[in-house]
């Protein structure tokens, strides 16, 4: 029986019924911004479009496309954007029950504690969240799709590992950086010309992987003469 402090469980399998998902991004369309991984963006529309939830985590190297992915998965409808190091197990179970996301997205998972990586066990193996507070105690039941990303996963808890499907990213190579970034820069606006320039120098000058890098200098070079005295500074400075 129920004590006077506690609630009863709240099942909400679904806002939208199996008989709406065609009204989801395609997967082709929601990582259409992603150069290249059609075998990931595949594994994805499998997960989304499934009856029940098949969770995703993506593990590589920083700048590997990793939250590319989670940021393009923030477009699906009811979903919630953490960073792991910003993500305790007191405020993550808050907005799980007052919220109930569809689709939560944690990117670098391995940043939150180990307290705190016990808030998604049981909500991905179950649904059930459960919590004493107060003397008090709250519970609900939520049908949540988790998407995440890890540089590594020595720092993560084996069960939460065991609940993911794991897809291991690789470093770049030249042409798969250079068609990368020269992709995203030419989204942000920069000249094909200018971006080939830029993704180039940054892997040939600056020994750098890191789209990120192509990035910065691409929001601060109008010219390709730019990018060599950018290069050069950054250089310097290092």
């Amino acid at each position: 029986m129920s004590t006077e402090n506690e609630l009863p469980v709240v099942i909400e399998e679904n806002t939208l019924d199996d008989g709406n998902r065609d009204s989801y991004p395609k997967s082709g369309e929601l990582f259409s911004t992603i150069v290249g991984y059609s075998d990931v963006k595949k594994i994805f529309g499998l997960s989304i479009n499934s009856q029940k939830p098949v969770h995703i985590l993506l593990v590589g190297p920083p700048a590997s496309a990793k939250t590319l992915f989670m940021l393009e998965c923030m477009k699906l409808e009811r979903s919630y954007f953490t960073i792991g190091s910003h993500s305790t197990r007191s405020g993550m179970l808050d907005y799980l029950f007052e919220s109930r996301p569809r689709y939560l997205i944690v990117d670098e998972v391995e940043h939150m504690g180990i307290k705190d990586q016990t808030a998604l066990l049981s909500l991905m193996e179950t649904g059930i969240l459960s919590e004493t507070k107060f003397q008090k105690t709250r519970n609900t039941q939520l049908k949540t799709w988790v998407f995440a990303t890890s540089n590594g996963t020595e720092r993560m808890l084996t069960p939460l590992l065991s609940r993911f499907v794991t897809l291991h990213f690789k470093r770049y190579k030249y042409e798969n950086f250079h068609e990368v970034a020269s992709h995203i820069l030419v989204q942000e606006g920069v000249g094909t010309q200018l971006a080939s320039k830029i993704a180039d120098a940054v892997w040939s000058k600056m020994k750098s992987k890191d789209i990120r890098d192509c990035m910065k200098i691409g929001r601060l070079a109008k010219s390709e003469q730019d990018v060599d005295w950018i290069v050069d500074t950054f250089k310097n400075y290092r």
